[in-house]
């Protein structure tokens, strides 16, 4: 084979392989994009996710900021509206462990129980845990609420036992005993006593009163890994052992959604469930528009009417609609539609489906006489549905009357904050959103905001309530704040590059593989077009074997009957000895 042969053969080969694995990598990035993904995101006790996610000291502090609201003129209660002053923020740490971590192979999943750990930071608060905040008193509020239903004498009893010891219906304690430390309360004591079904236990009272370092209060709970399945990635199974609420009938207690630390890649902009064990319930955040986060696109997901409406609806096959239970004491769950009380709006468009379980659709469209459609606005009620705005949680509250909201009531109906006055709604620092970067799943931005309201209402029985107005007071809110830093969005940054790099690499590759064959296709043709004819390349060919001597004599090959004299046009050929 002729020297130049052998090279062209080398480079034509190299120009096949270059191309077949430009293609390779084109085509099969997603693959391994995806076992990377699985391999660094994947809850496992080697992923780079599993220390953060065990215990987010290792992290940037988070920090909890709790606004309370300050009643200013509670005497003038029958007079005037309530009128309130925010006070705060008061900055407390937040340390999120996990321990009893047990993995389930069998399952893909991993059980835990979950403690949160908080730390004032006086420096950054605005105030101190000893200053005093007046507000509706909740365990007098509580119990007129619990009792309502019961006999006379009983309520007329807890009335005797308030105006006995001269209790009124707000009462002064300081930021701590309201937050962690709690204050004792005689009724607290009393309902141990009293037939109550669900009474609280604790010997005093406060929000977050025995849950600072508690593994108990969070409860157990049970998540997918992701191991096997990416897209199932941090969806809570069960909680407490059970995979329904035992607060509410079916189909209202699925456990469903994320448990809210990790969320599965690919994102869409539709909305996203999560289960929130404060509310003992699943939420929906709608997708609002994309965001940009230190120069990562991302998904922004909000809290919106399909959570806070009150008539949301799900369609239902026949044959699972029909074995539902009522879902109230009070009303038939597939007949009754939702009564608004004190003049409250409740309309609002419906839930969309989850998992594919359900078709979406508005309200509106939706035939009451349509069998297989559910009011899942009637879920949450425990018996008192509220106004849109309004997240009914006193079925895990010991029963007593707590409603979740957004901050200053936003986007609630607006016959809520026309009652009070001192609330300023905006939706910049009073909405919950989720900020997901989308082909990764990872959370950019986490601004999670609620407010704590409880029901006053009006009681013939109980002197201390006799003519109060009915009103959602307001009692605090808090903001918990988590970001992606700069570091970790560089770094994000790099990995969300790597398909765009393997695309790139791949077709560079195939361009320089077709470019060398190419090359060596054409020298081959034009080689082939100026080879020499056969009879004059054998005259010109000289045996240069290394074994043989050789040489050249110049043969004058002219006839000899040619005139010596004259000069001729003679070629000299050469001979070999």
């Amino acid at each position: 084979m002729r020297p130049w042969m052998s090279k062209s053969l080398s480079f034509g080969i190299l120009g096949l392989f270059l191309v077949a694995l430009g293609n390779s990598l084109c085509f099969l990035w997603p693959t391994i994009f995806d076992q990377i993904l699985r391999k660094e995101l994947a809850l496992s006790p080697t992923s780079k996710s599993f220390q953060v996610w065990k215990d987010t000291s290792n992290i940037s502090p988070i920090f909890m900021k709790i606004y309370l609201f300050n009643w200013t003129n509670p005497e003038e209660l029958r007079l005037k509206k309530p009128q309130f002053t925010q006070v705060g923020p008061y900055y407390f740490k937040e340390v999120r462990q996990k321990d009893y971590i047990k993995f389930n192979h069998e399952n893909n999943t991993v059980s835990y129980r979950q403690r949160r750990l908080w730390y004032f930071d006086e420096k950054q608060s605005n105030g101190s845990l000893s200053d005093i905040i007046t507000n509706l008193d909740v365990v007098i509020a509580s119990g007129v609420y619990t009792i309502r239903y019961w006999d006379l004498e009983w309520q007329k009893s807890l009335s005797f036992l308030l105006s006995s010891t001269s209790r009124r219906y707000y009462t002064s304690k300081t930021v701590g005993e309201l937050l962690f430390t709690g204050y004792s309360d005689s009724l607290l004591t009393m309902s141990k006593v009293m037939p109550v079904n669900d009474a609280p236990p604790f010997d005093r009272f406060g929000w977050f009163y025995m849950r600072n370092g508690s593994y108990d209060m969070d409860g157990h709970l049970n998540v997918e890994t992701g191991e096997n399945d990416i897209s199932q990635l941090g969806i809570l199974r069960k909680w407490n052992y059970r995979d329904t609420l035992k607060f509410y009938k079916s189909p209202c207690n699925v456990i469903e959604g994320s448990a809210g630390e990790f969320w599965p890649p690919g994102r869409t902009k539709d909305e996203i469930t999560l289960f929130s064990v404060d509310v003992c319930r699943p939420l929906i955040y709608e997708y609002e528009g994309t965001v940009s986060h230190f120069g990562i696109e991302g998904y922004r997901y909000i809290i919106d009417k399909k959570t806070l409406g009150n008539n949301t609806r799900r369609r239902y096959p026949h044959e699972q609609a029909k074995f539902f239970e009522p879902t109230t004491t009070t009303e038939d769950f597939f007949a009754a539609e939702h009564l608004s009380e004190m003049g409250f709006s409740t309309t609002t468009e419906n839930v969309a489906s989850d998992n594919g379980r359900s078709s979406e659709k508005s309200s509106d469209e939706y035939s009451d006489d349509d069998p297989d459609v559910i009011n899942l606005g009637h879920c949450f009620c425990g018996g008192e549905c509220t106004p849109l705005g309004l997240i009914n949680v006193s079925m895990c509250r010991f029963g007593a009357p707590v409603f979740v909201s957004l901050p200053h009531f936003n986007k609630a109906d607006p016959v809520l904050l026309d009652q009070v006055e001192g609330l300023q709604p905006n939706e910049k620092d009073h909405s919950f959103s989720i900020t997901l970067e989308p082909m990764t799943g990872i959370p950019l931005d986490v601004s999670a905001r609620f407010q704590i309201n409880v029901l006053m209402q009006p009681s013939e029985t109980v002197s201390v309530f006799n003519d109060v107005p009915k009103i959602y007071m307001p009692i605090f809110w808090f903001e918990l704040k988590v970001q992606v830093n700069e570091e970790m969005a560089s770094n994000l940054s790099l990995l969300l590059a790597f398909p765009i790099v393997m695309l790139s690499i791949g077709i560079i590759m195939i361009t320089i593989g077709l470019c060398l064959i190419g090359i060596v296709t054409f020298l081959y043709f034009k080689k082939k077009r100026h080879v020499p004819p056969a009879d004059t390349a054998s005259e010109k060919a000289v045996d240069e074997s290394p074994d043989k001597k050789t040489e050249m004599v110049y043969m004058d090959k002219t006839s000899t009957n040619e005139d010596p004299n004259v000069r001729g046009d003679r070629r000299l050929y050469a001979k070999l000895y």
